[in-house]
């Protein structure tokens, strides 16, 4: 199964997906972490206004079409829209509820041990979530 985890860097899961500057991709059986890629996240550099959908920079959709081959995408927090977008596309989403290794969380996940965590972030940004 493929995982992608939205880092800062190869060992610091993002507090919040969409600014995410990469995603690691793991390729987890059995418990195992069988391969691992880096997919840099074009959109991140985009400046994010909170002030609503028009100051917006985020494509969901290129998220989709990004880790469209995964079956789960985990982060530490992730807005409504991309959540939508990806689950839609019959991807699986989870929000961490304290920083992990990426690594342990895509294990976790693929183990079943990964619990599911809140439904989304708020809008606040005030990450990460408890």
């Amino acid at each position: 199964m493929k995982v992608a985890i939205a880092v800062n860097n190869r060992s610091e899961v993002s507090a919040h997906f969409g600014r995410s500057p990469a995603f690691l991709v793991f390729q987890v059986e059995q418990g195992q972490i069988l391969q691992r890629e880096v997919r840099p996240n074009d959109q991140a550099s985009a400046s994010h206004e909170h002030g609503g959908a028009q100051g917006h920079p985020h494509d969901h959709n290129r998220f989709v079409q990004l880790l469209g081959d995964c079956q789960a995408v985990i982060g530490l927090g992730m807005g409504p829209g991309a959540r939508q977008a990806l689950e839609a596309a019959g991807i699986t989403v989870r929000l961490l509820e304290a920083p992990t290794s990426p690594e342990e969380a895509a294990i976790h996940f693929e183990t079943g041990l990964l619990p599911a965590g809140p439904r989304s972030c708020g809008g606040g940004h005030a990450h990460p979530h408890p």
